[in-house]
């Protein structure tokens, strides 16, 4: 019922709220302590009841799963995304933050759409995303807090990988809402570009929430969203650490910030 009910509020946010909101069923990131003796049942629950409610009430575009060594296994993390894509919702995964798990071979044999973390992911892992088209959501934020080595970034893209760039936002491992802020942390310690940066936080992390042919780059037939930043050229985006160089932002061609102030903005009825 908590799923559903954090589902339900993100939907109503989408319709009401001018920043568009995609939703994710993630009921299997953790095995509750209910069930630590028996995980199995819970995959169960959450592949014969969640799964069909969620796709009943329209709730989610995507099925992720935590696959991690002592979360759900790689046996019961295909369980459920293959199940999720029996009822439309495509999958993602949470994929070897931790230790080398296999999970990014799983995102390249379930067709994910997208693969989070991938910290400790394995060059035969990198080589079957690459060939499936999977792309990597790298989180360099969530690898600074926690004090530990970064996602390969360099290896990826050269093996032909995809690379978009998140936040994490969440408050265990990555408290912070900065985009910026993490596109510097990419260029310093995953040795990304600052042209790979820009490409990972637009039409690259578009893609990986199926939004490419709306948003994520200037073209002809695509939303009218744009940021305009007080800034001489795009590299200074990744330079200038820690600070807010946003000065005009166009939502669906509606200005609703100017010289780096809000504007009051309608709020759509849905």
């Amino acid at each position: 019922e908590d799923e559903l009910k954090q589902l339900r509020a993100a939907k109503k946010l989408h319709e009401k709220h001018p920043v568009d909101l995609v939703s994710t069923f993630m009921g299997a990131h953790a095995v509750p302590v209910e069930y630590k003796e028996n995980p199995d049942e819970f995959v169960r629950l959450v592949i014969e009841e969640m799964i069909p409610r969620v796709a009943e009430e329209n709730l989610a575009e995507f099925c992720d799963v935590f696959c991690e060594e002592g979360v759900f296994t790689i046996q019961q993390s295909e369980q459920i995304l293959e199940a999720g894509k029996v009822y439309g919702l495509k999958p993602k995964i949470h994929a070897d933050e931790i230790v080398q798990f296999g999970g990014a071979e799983l995102a390249a044999k379930v067709g994910a759409v997208s693969a989070d973390h991938l910290l400790q992911a394995s060059d035969e892992g990198i080589k079957q995303m690459a060939k499936n088209g999977v792309i990597a959501v790298l989180l360099p934020g969530t690898a600074f807090f926690l004090m530990e080595k970064p996602a390969n970034a360099r290896k990826m893209i050269e093996a032909g990988v995809p690379v978009a760039l998140s936040t994490d936002r969440n408050p265990g491992s990555s408290p912070t809402e900065s985009l910026p802020f993490i596109m510097n942390l990419a260029c310093l310690t995953m040795k990304m570009t600052p042209a790979e940066v820009l490409t990972a936080c637009t039409i690259n992390a578009a893609h990986a929430i199926g939004r490419a042919d709306e948003v994520g780059s200037i073209e002809v037939g695509k939303k009218g969203d744009l940021v305009l930043f007080d800034a001489p050229n795009y590299q200074t985006l990744q330079y200038n650490y820690a600070v807010n160089l946003v000065d005009t932002v166009v939502k669906k061609g509606q200005v609703i910030v100017e010289g780096g102030v809000l504007h009051d903005v309608p709020v759509p009825t849905a």
